[in-house]
């Protein structure tokens, strides 16, 4: 988690929890002030009743009716629910509920023992209020009263709930949508601070690996980001790791595959000089012999080259061809190179100059992948074969604390865009130097040799000799093995670090 403290800042989720907390509580109440202000406002402006109205003014509506013959629903204000009985206690009219209907018959029949104009009045307070008078006609009324609103307008009252369920009702619609509104908020906000998250991870799908992570003012989400941005880098670093060996692999099979053009031209010069010779169905001499046993060996040296590059060739591709280093003597590699380039020069019909100094041949042993070192060599006597026009030279030396193989040739030369860029992958733009059958080129050979001297910490320079002709040189440290692979074009982005 110490990779994590860089993303650790910010506050914490449960301070944006409590805000919200804070919000919702604040809009529910003022969902219901508002409601309340509403009634209130509807008490003020005389449209309703305010609760205490009808028992505050049950003896004083009841006197004002008691003088009346007979009461309808318009007499009475709709503070008030109603029952009307005669002499004998029949009902004669009445708007109380089926509930109340009996205890209002009761109390309006006690209002028969009384005198005229007087009135009973029992309860009171926040519950039913019952006031009970006789009246002029004859028989008794009850006005039944209860400590809630009342709309002042008997159609708004038939229309309309009663004033205070209107309210609770509105309160409760209010705090509905205030609470959906303040959700929705809190959904939009949680969302973008969650959006670099879901943007990450959509980046991290498509293997677009080349950006920062964002942050965000939340602590929690930061630390979710920051993992997320610990396994991009980690994802980054493995993808690199798996495409620089995939590349790595295919430059290896494509350059042993080019270096197959080496035993395959000597193979091919020398079985069409012995098809030629035995052709001819005469008798051999002796130094008919000798080239005809040279070109044999020759062709049993290729094959067995041949051979070499297909094992490597096939453990390539299988990702295991990795180098092999071990302790080699300078002197005995130089050996072999001039031997290897020897039928190379001789199937190009050009003479080979080769020397192996004495500084060479008695350098003590140094860790070299000695078969990498052997063909990107063949690789250069492969290139100034096709170049030369008689002679190739190869000569070994140490110098400097380097092996230096200086590979030569009495060509055209190379041209100034081959000086700059002849070591380049696919780099073929030489038209100074076009090869003598006419075959084509896939600049490889010279790209994989320089990558060869680089692995082991040395150099291939380019260059042309005062007395005409080309000139590649390799020099390799004799006091260090082979570097580590360079860090190849970034997988992630496609551009180089």
């Amino acid at each position: 988690m110490a990779a994590l403290a860089p993303w650790r800042g910010g506050m914490p989720l449960s301070v944006v929890i409590a805000r919200y907390f804070a919000y919702a509580f604040a809009a529910v109440a003022t969902a219901w002030l508002v409601a309340f202000a509403a009634l209130s406002g509807a008490i003020g402006a005389g449209h309703v009743y305010e609760a205490s109205w009808g028992p505050a003014n049950a003896r004083e509506v009841a006197e004002s009716l008691a003088g009346r013959g007979d009461i309808g629903p318009g007499d009475v204000p709709t503070a008030y629910d109603y029952l009307v009985i005669d002499e004998d206690g029949t009902v004669r009219a009445t708007d109380v509920g089926a509930a109340r209907e009996g205890r209002a018959a009761e109390v309006a029949a006690e209002a028969l023992a009384e005198e005229p104009g007087s009135v009973l009045v029992e309860g009171g307070g926040v519950g039913l209020t019952f006031a009970s008078f006789r009246l002029e006609g004859g028989g008794a009324c009850v006005l039944v009263s209860e400590y809630l609103p009342q709309w002042v307008s008997r159609d708004l009252a038939e229309s309309l709930p009663n004033p205070q369920n209107l309210m609770l009702a509105a309160g409760a619609a209010g705090s509905a949508l205030a609470l959906a509104l303040v959700a929705r908020r809190a959904s939009r906000v949680i969302g973008r601070k969650m959006a670099p998250l879901t943007e990450a991870a959509a980046r991290v799908g498509r293997q677009d690996l080349d950006f920062s992570v964002a942050r965000t003012n939340v602590r929690e989400v930061n630390e979710v980001l920051g993992a997320m941005d610990a396994m991009r880098a980690s994802l980054a670093e493995s993808l690199e790791a798996r495409w620089r060996s995939e590349r790595s692999q295919r430059e290896q099979v494509a350059s042993l595959a080019h270096d197959l053009k080496t035993p395959l031209t000597v193979l091919r010069a020398n079985a069409d000089f012995v098809a030629e010779e035995l052709a001819d169905g005469a008798e051999l001499d002796g130094p008919a012999r000798a080239e005809l046993a040279g070109a044999a060996r020759d062709i049993a040296g290729g094959v067995e080259r041949l051979d070499g590059y297909v094992r490597q060739l096939i453990e390539a591709s299988r990702g295991s061809g990795a180098p092999t280093v071990a302790p080699v003597r300078p002197g005995e590699l130089c050996a072999r190179v001039v031997a290897e380039a020897g039928p190379v020069a001789r199937a190009g019909g050009v003479e080979l100059e080769a020397s192996v100094e004495a500084s060479a041949q008695t350098a003590p042993e140094t860790p070299l992948d000695g078969d990498a070192v052997a063909r990107a060599v063949a690789n250069l006597v492969t290139n100034a074969v096709e170049h030369a026009r008689s002679t190739v030279g190869v000569a070994c030396r140490v110098a400097g604390g380097s092996l230096v193989v200086e590979v030569t040739d009495d060509g055209p030369g190379f041209s100034p865009a081959a000086l700059a860029h002849g070591c380049e992958r696919l780099f073929t733009d030489d038209s100074s130097r076009s090869a003598r059958d006419g075959g084509s080129h896939y600049g490889i050979g010279l790209h994989a040799a320089s990558e060869t001297a680089r692995a082991h910490g040395g150099s291939l320079r380019l260059d042309n000799r005062e007395a005409g002709g080309a000139r590649a040189t390799i020099s390799l440290p004799l006091s260090r093995g082979p570097a580590p692979a360079r860090k190849r074009e970034s997988a992630a982005t496609g551009r180089r670090p």
